[in-house]
């Protein structure tokens, strides 16, 4: 046994199960990033229903940004989780944008009012 090699590291050969390791590992991490990405979209997508509920305001896009975060979530492997974030954030920016109007009984429009007759034309 004159061998220098260190026998405590065997997978330092040409492929081995530390290559296989390493592919796992960044499967996981890019899952987990999609996973985080798609929690942080829900929080916008379910904040900016809360915020059209309360009438605090009616920007329509924190429901973009949401959908935008589901996609990134879908495309690093959070699949489901990441089709229901875009469906939400799409329903949070439909409903901010409704309630923008005075489309939502109970809801007062945030729009603009504009005058019954048009000022130029009298």
């Amino acid at each position: 046994m004159t061998d220098n090699r260190d026998s405590r590291r065997p997978s330092e050969d040409l492929g081995g199960p530390a290559e296989e390791r390493g592919a796992g590992r960044e499967q996981q991490v890019m899952l987990l990033a999609g996973r985080i990405s798609c929690v942080v979209g829900l929080l916008f997508g379910i904040g900016g229903i809360l915020a059209a509920f309360l009438g605090g305001t009616t920007n329509v896009s924190v429901g973009a940004v949401g959908a935008a975060l589901g996609i990134l979530g879908y495309f690093l492997g959070s699949r489901r989780l990441g089709t229901v974030t875009v469906l939400l954030c799409v329903a949070a920016l439909f409903f901010g944008l409704a309630a923008s109007q005075g489309l939502i009984p109970g809801i007062d429009a945030s729009d603009r009012i504009l005058p019954d007759n048009e000022p130029a034309a009298e």
